[in-house]
Parts: structure tokens; C-alpha cells; sequence
């Protein structure tokens, strides 16, 4: 005892008042069978907590980081906590967080895990205790400790994005993932083409009157589709309603008219549309599936899940966890020279995401985030960066995260790169950018992502003197209000018939000027737009109240289904699958409208060129990405 106290007050002197003599050192950490008391100076005497875990004891809570420093931690071992790095390295010396990509101390990858998994359910004994389920043999429940009184009593709508932690709808802020396998889809009604997108307007019920809003509530009215005799059927459900600016909004249920087929919901201030989608979320009735379930809050500060379980071992739904912890790694107090490598990062909620450089005086800068895979992570971003500079993120992957989450979000950042990620299902945009600059967007996979109000990437506000380059994306890429000295070239953009528009450019707001300018698109692919939409466009350019159509363009060598609208500037080379105005007919340029003449296989996404087609050094050279990348 007295030689494990010795110790630990030598490291923490060390640490206070040597500074250098200590910098460069290599620290380990073990969740499972570490001890704080230990110096963390070798596999044997790894601590359980990092330095900056606000649950570190002992020695990790007085070490502070310094420039070289590396922390390891132990590969195939869940670190179930959230850690805030405060200090700086140097240039050629920064601080590292590393989830053993040497390999050398444990195996695999070390895993950042917030979440914890749900014990002591019970098997449901009657209609009452289900709320009037009729198969209530079928769904347990258990109580957890999250208290949702606040996302269930402000009396609001709330927009399904970004909204506060405590005004969240309930199934953001509580997530239910069933272990490493997949997120458990909330119960709702209608049920989604695709349980991930629980918020999409084509999935919804649809009225054929407008929201009737007064000063004190609105209300949905639907002969059709609101046909339940029992004034309580819809007493506990949110609702969700289409508005605003293609924007879906939840509010819960305030009480139901049976004879006036009439849905009584908080007073709702968006816009209204002539007709009204909707459906209803997060009841235990509403369960139908495996694996759906609701979460309603009690008292004492508590939340009970209701659960119709996939697969039971002994009487008990197995391995069914949720996030208690917000963010997995938080750059905090402008820290700069930041490495993190080498994680699994997963089950975090509420909070900034999986790995989120904050805001902060001075800025962040010289961080990277690599080799990291981060999923079901409701909050922000896999990774976010705000105000920093100097930036890199590079072979990541980041998929499955709910609730609008983004795969990277940049604001107001300069001299970066987001460089070989797949990304992949997120709710949010792929990548998605608010006034960066001197940045490159490169080599990456961005597939499905077509959530709410989501692109593959956005380009907002004012962004200036980037390169986007070799990107096989999936959905829409947007630039919206005001953008200068943007490059797009050799990337496929693949609308996978869904997508009104594959390259869309609305010119609106002040940041950075009021314009779109200069901006060029050189042998990209652009294709599959929504073959239902009439104005389908593989570029579409706008002008917005105020502001100039987009000018100054360069579009030359690439394939691409149509350009439409106010789009001016230079055209060359381009092949088009379908017939455009004579002013988009510049030198070189063809339509033809026979894909198979012009792609090796698109029908699975190969859109390289065929052999022997017209125009062969027009489109992008990129084989379709991988079912899943490279060493994840």
C-alpha cells in the first residue's frame, strides 16, 4: 500500500513539476483491469481512466499531457466513459490518443463505448402494463435511469434536427442499440421504407387539409386516415409533422377527437403546406416488428423501454444497450497539436458526437482524427470540428449514427482535409461544411445518405478555395448561400434515382458575400436523378432573393443528366444523357442518351467508362467503392 502511494505521488509530481523531463512519455490504459494507482507507465501497471476522464482517481486525474505524449489504450477492451483533452503538444510532438494500432497491448481495436446495457427487464403481464398492446406477452420492459421529464413536458414542436438535449424528441435523446449488430428502430405509424429514416414525408400519413394552426394549438384533420373510436388511442404519442423548410417537426399529442377525426397538437409556428404529412412515433401500442420499441419517462427521474425483443437467452432481451455518456473525445480549451487514432467509437448521445473539436479562444489547431471507426453516436457528428485550423481526418469510417448526425461537420474552418473516410448511413450529410476555407475533400465514400433534410455533402456559407476531388457520392451535393473558388472534379455523384438533382446551387445570404461565383466542374459524373421529377438536373443552379444567379462557372468533360435554371458560364465537352438548352451546347459537347454506351456497369455503380464510347476522356475515373473499406 504504501508502495503503490509512493508511487503515485512520485507520477503526479512528475508530472506537476518536471514538465519536460516527463514529456514524451507513453501511458496505458486498461478499463477492464487497470488501476489508477498505478504510474500508467507500462502494460502492467496501466491505469482504468484516461487523463481527462471527469471519473479518473488518483494518478490519471493529476497527470496533465505534454507535448509527445501518447496515451494507449488496450485493444478489445470497451473504455466506457468520455474524455476532454485541455492540453497542447508542439509542432512535431503532439499530444496522441491511440487505440493500439501498433497492436502490441491487447487486440484489435480499442473501443470508446458510452453506452451501458440495460438490465432486469420484464416480461409484460397484462394490456394495462403494455398499454393496451394486444400481443403484450410479446414486449418486456425496464426502468433506466435517464430522465426525459424535459423532452416530454415542454409542450412544443421541435425541429427534428440540432434541438437541445432536454427538448430532443425522446428516441434522440435515448437511443436503443442492440450490441455490435445494429440501432433498434423507434416504433412509429405509418412504419418507414427504411427503419434507419424514421422521419421521411413520403412515409408518412398524408391529410388532404392544411395544419389548422390558432393561437393556442393546431390541429390535423383526417377522415381518412383518423379512424380510432377511443378518444385515448393516441394519449402518450408524438407526432411528427412536415413544415417549415423541408423540415419534419415532433411534438406530442395533446388529445384526439374521434368524431371530428381531429388530432389536437402543440401550436405550430413553421410553415404550413396545403396538404399535411404526419405520423405518429413512440408508443408501446404502436410496436408491431422485432426489435422496435418506445421509451415513455416516470417518476423519480427515471425512463421506462418498452421492447419487442429479437432474440431472448434466459428470459431476457440480450445485449440491448443505450448511451449514458454525450461525447467519446472532446478537444476542449483551444488544445492544439491533438492526435487520435485507432478507435472503435460507439453509443454516445446528447453531446457533440464521437471525436468533436469545440469552439473556443484560441482556436484548436494542427488536429487529426484517423483509422477510427465511429457508430451509433446520436449527437452533432461523428466528427466535428468547430473553429480550428490545420485539420485532418483521414480512413475513417463513420456509419449508422442517428437523430441528424453528420459524418464530418466543419465550421468555420480553415486549412483542412477530410481525405479516404467511408461514410455511410448517417442521418445528416456525409460531410457537410458553414464557411471553410482552404480546404481539400478527398477520396472518399459517401453512400446513403439520405435522411431528412441530409446531402451527401454541403458546401454553406460563404465557403471559399475548395477542392473537392475523387469522391464516389451518393445524393445530392448542395452549395447554398455564397460560395467562391470552388473546384469539383473527377467525382461521381450517383442521384441512385432518388435525388431531384445531383449538384444543386442556391445563392442566398451574406456570410462571406452574397454570391456564388467561380466555380468548376471538371470531369465529374453526374447521374440517376428521380426519374419522376420533371426538373431533374444533374447541375442546378438558382438565384435567391437578392442575389445573382451562380457566374462565373467552368463546366467542362463531364457526364452529367441535364444543367437547368440559372446556371452561366463556360461548356465544354460534356456529354449529356438528355437534351439541354442550346446555350449549354458548347464546343465538344454531345448528347447521349444510351447509358450502356457510355458505362461499364451502371446498374452497379460502375461509371467508369465503356470501351469505345464517344468523348472517353469525359466523366470521372473511379471504380465504385468497396461493401465495406479497407481494415474495418
Amino acid at each position: 500500500m504504501i508502495a503503490r502511494l509512493c508511487s503515485r505521488i512520485l507520477v503526479a509530481a512528475m508530472c506537476l513539476c518536471w514538465g519536460t523531463w516527463v514529456s514524451a512519455a507513453t501511458y496505458y490504459v486498461d478499463f477492464a483491469g487497470g488501476d489508477n494507482a498505478g504510474d500508467g507507465l507500462s502494460p502492467e501497471t496501466a491505469w482504468k481512466h484516461a487523463p481527462g476522464d471527469s471519473r479518473a482517481t488518483d494518478t490519471p486525474a493529476a497527470v496533465k499531457l505534454a507535448p509527445g505524449d501518447t496515451v494507449v489504450f488496450r485493444g478489445g477492451v470497451a473504455y466506457h466513459g468520455s474524455i476532454s483533452v485541455t492540453s497542447s503538444g508542439e509542432a512535431g510532438k503532439p499530444i496522441t490518443l491511440d487505440g493500439n494500432t501498433a497492436g502490441a497491448f491487447g487486440s484489435g481495436r480499442a473501443v470508446l463505448d458510452g453506452g451501458r446495457v440495460i438490465t432486469g427487464w420484464r416480461r409484460c403481464e397484462s394490456a394495462a402494463e403494455a398499454r393496451g398492446h394486444a400481443r403484450w406477452r410479446d414486449l418486456f420492459y425496464a426502468d433506466i435511469d435517464v430522465d426525459l421529464t424535459p423532452n416530454v413536458s415542454h409542450g412544443e414542436f421541435v425541429v427534428h434536427r440540432q434541438a437541445p438535449r432536454d427538448r430532443q424528441a425522446p428516441w434522440q435523446r435515448v437511443i436503443l442499440i442492440d450490441g455490435d449488430r445494429r440501432l433498434l428502430p423507434i416504433a412509429q405509424f405509418p412504419k418507414p421504407k427504411d427503419a434507419f429514416y424514421p422521419d421521411l414525408p413520403g412515409d408518412f400519413l398524408q391529410s388532404s387539409r392544411r395544419l389548422d394552426v390558432t393561437d393556442a394549438a393546431a390541429v390535423i384533420t383526417d377522415e381518412t386516415n383518423l379512424t380510432a373510436e377511443d378518444a385515448a388511442h393516441y394519449d402518450g404519442m408524438f407526432v411528427g409533422v412536415h413544415g417549415g423548410n423541408n423540415h419534419v417537426y415532433f411534438g406530442k399529442v395533446v388529445r384526439y377527437d374521434p368524431k371530428a377525426h381531429q388530432v389536437y397538437v402543440p401550436r405550430f409556428t413553421p410553415t404550413t403546406y396545403p396538404t399535411t404529412r404526419y405520423a405518429f412515433y413512440n408508443s408501446p401500442r404502436l410496436i408491431e416488428q422485432p426489435g422496435e420499441w418506445a421509451v415513455e419517462s416516470i417518476a423519480g427521474g427515471r425512463s421506462r423501454v418498452y421492447l419487442m425483443p429479437e432474440r431472448l437467452e434466459n428470459e431476457q432481451p440480450v445485449n440491448i444497450g443505450f448511451p449514458e455518456f454525450q461525447t467519446g473525445v472532446s478537444i476542449d480549451s483551444g488544445a492544439s497539436h491533438i492526435q487520435v487514432k485507432g478507435f472503435l467509437i460507439q453509443r454516445y448521445s446528447g453531446g457533440a458526437g464521437g471525436v468533436s473539436v469545440s469552439r473556443n479562444t484560441p482556436r484548436a489547431h494542427h488536429v487529426g482524427v484517423s483509422d477510427c471507426e465511429i457508430r451509433f453516436v446520436s449527437g452533432h457528428a461523428g466528427v466535428g470540428l468547430n473553429h480550428c485550423d490545420d485539420i485532418v481526418v483521414e480512413k475513417c469510417f463513420i456509419h449508422h449514427c442517428p437523430a441528424w448526425t453528420t459524418g464530418v461537420f466543419l465550421s468555420r474552418v480553415n486549412r483542412y482535409e477530410v481525405r479516404d473516410c467511408y461514410l455511410e448511413k448517417n442521418s445528416g450529410s456525409g460531410i457537410r461544411h458553414y464557411e471553410c476555407k482552404e480546404g481539400v475533400v478527398r477520396g472518399n465514400a459517401i453512400l446513403d445518405h439520405f435522411g431528412m433534410h441530409s446531402s451527401g455533402i454541403n458546401v454553406y456559407e460563404g465557403c471559399a478555395n475548395v477542392l473537392l476531388e475523387g469522391n464516389y457520392v451518393q445524393n445530392t451535393v448542395t452549395i447554398n448561400r455564397n460560395a467562391e473558388n470552388i473546384v469539383f472534379r473527377n467525382n461521381v455523384i450517383d442521384g441512385m434515382g432518388r435525388s431531384a438533382v445531383c449538384l444543386a446551387m442556391w445563392g442566398s445570404g451574406r456570410t462571406g458575400g452574397r454570391d456564388i461565383k467561380n466555380v468548376q466542374f471538371l470531369n465529374n459524373t453526374f447521374v440517376n436523378t428521380n426519374p419522376e421529377v420533371g426538373w431533374a438536373s444533374g447541375i442546378l443552379g438558382q438565384r435567391g432573393r437578392g442575389v445573382s444567379s451562380p457566374q462565373d462557372l467552368v463546366i467542362r468533360g463531364n457526364i452529367l443528366d441535364r444543367i437547368t435554371d440559372d446556371v452561366n458560364g463556360v461548356f465544354e465537352n460534356n456529354l449529356y444523357l438528355r437534351d439541354v438548352e442550346k446555350r449549354f451546347m458548347g464546343e465538344g459537347c454531345q448528347v447521349v442518351k444510351d447509358p450502356k454506351l457510355l458505362f461499364k456497369d451502371a446498374a452497379k455503380g460502375d461509371f467508369r467508362r465503356a470501351d469505345g464510347g464517344p468523348a472517353m476522356e469525359a466523366g470521372a475515373k473511379l471504380p465504385p467503392p468497396p461493401a465495406r473499406p479497407a481494415g474495418f
